[in-house]
């Protein structure tokens, strides 16, 4: 449940709101889950076209993790700050969020490059700066701080069925033009100047619901918990969709931004809130990995691979295969973090960790 207070300088904030930690942990532990099965079709030869069909729903049924991630950065943002971010807004986000994003992104362009200064400063270039690796959701949470600042006041005045069906339709447009035009994808591709799954109309969708979700947060989950079967309906219908479109359309791309993917994962966040809010859920390992949540998503990739040979030592099975690379990921990169968190320099590539701030106070 919510707990409400009021901040100094008059700020409402949500504390210990149990579903969404909930929630953050599930989508990091699937982000994971998701590379980890992506690592297991490199390693072993599998037929997805027979008996084993069910990797591929299971592997489009995770791909919601992370549009959920970037769901809940905003959600709270409007939840927390509903009439404008406070003094100091940019500066933390710069220093917990951004300043390890740098730092874990030049880790993963010395990985990438060729080992001599030329090579690791293009591909830092490439990674850090135009958001061409697996950490790019930071810049796209970013866009959405600066929204949120800039207009998130007007939006909070506004009947939301407009934004809400115009950002749907900027979203699919741009997904669908990107997947199925040319000539759009060639545009993208040479005139943005970042990585394209950082340009903001692939996920403008997603700030606009989130946005709203946020300001409205109790009334909604206050509904559907009335009507459970709604968000059960929508998430079996959209899911349904998905598989669709992959069978029949022959949109096989595995991807996040998906443009069948929005309705999805918003369907899947609302029926996880709601169950975990009705059975009042709780669990302290789950918690644990929400505190470290950021952490592990962008470090994950970087130790995932290492455990390969490891996880095939249990044999090829796919369920043993994908918990136990899981697992041993999860588990590294948060006794990493533990270590960097001890010295002040090293805590630079972690950010703020709250569960550690409770234990060193």
């Amino acid at each position: 449940m919510k707990t409400l207070c009021v901040s100094k300088n008059g700020d409402f904030k949500v504390k210990n709101l149990n579903e969404i930690n909930i929630i953050r942990a599930l989508a990091c532990i699937f982000i994971v889950a998701t590379h980890a099965i992506t690592n297991y079709l490199r390693n072993i030869d599998v037929n997805l076209d027979t008996e084993n069909q069910y990797i591929v729903w299971i592997r489009f049924a995770l791909l919601c993790s992370t549009p959920i991630f970037i769901l809940i950065s905003e959600t709270l943002i409007s939840r927390n700050y509903p009439e404008g971010v406070p003094k100091g807004f940019f500066l933390k986000r710069v220093k917990f969020i951004l300043v390890p994003y740098i730092l874990i992104g030049l880790v993963v362009s010395y990985r990438s490059s060729d080992g001599d200064l030329m090579s690791f400063l293009q591909v830092a270039v490439d990674k850090v700066l135009l958001g061409s690796w697996y950490g790019f959701f930071v810049i796209v949470i970013f866009q959405f701080y600066i929204l949120h600042w800039l207009i998130g006041k007007y939006l909070a005045r506004i009947n939301p069925i407009g934004p809400l069906i115009l950002s749907f339709l900027i979203t699919f447009f741009h997904v669908y033009g990107y997947v199925n035009v040319q000539a759009y994808q060639d545009f993208i591709l040479t005139k943005y100047p970042f990585w394209y799954k950082t340009h903001i109309f692939m996920w403008i969708f997603y700030f606009i619901a989130a946005f709203y979700i946020g300001q409205y947060y109790e009334k909604i989950i206050t509904f559907l918990m009335e009507k459970i079967w709604i968000p059960v309906a929508a998430t079996i219908l959209t899911f349904g969709i998905i598989m669709y479109n992959y069978y029949e359309v022959g949109y096989t791309r595995v991807s996040s931004e998906r443009y069948d993917m929005m309705l999805y994962s918003v369907s899947i966040f609302f029926l996880l809130v709601v169950f975990i809010r009705k059975f009042n859920f709780y669990h302290k390992g789950l918690m644990m990995v929400s505190h470290f949540s950021f952490y592990i998503y962008l470090t994950h990739l970087i130790i995932l691979p290492y455990f390969t040979k490891l996880s095939l030592m249990f044999g090829e099975n796919f369920f043993t295969y994908v918990i136990i690379m899981t697992f041993l990921t999860i588990s590294t990169s948060i006794g990493g973090a533990m270590l960097y968190y001890q010295h002040k320099v090293t805590r630079l590539f972690t950010g703020k960790i709250q569960y550690l701030e409770e234990k060193r106070s």
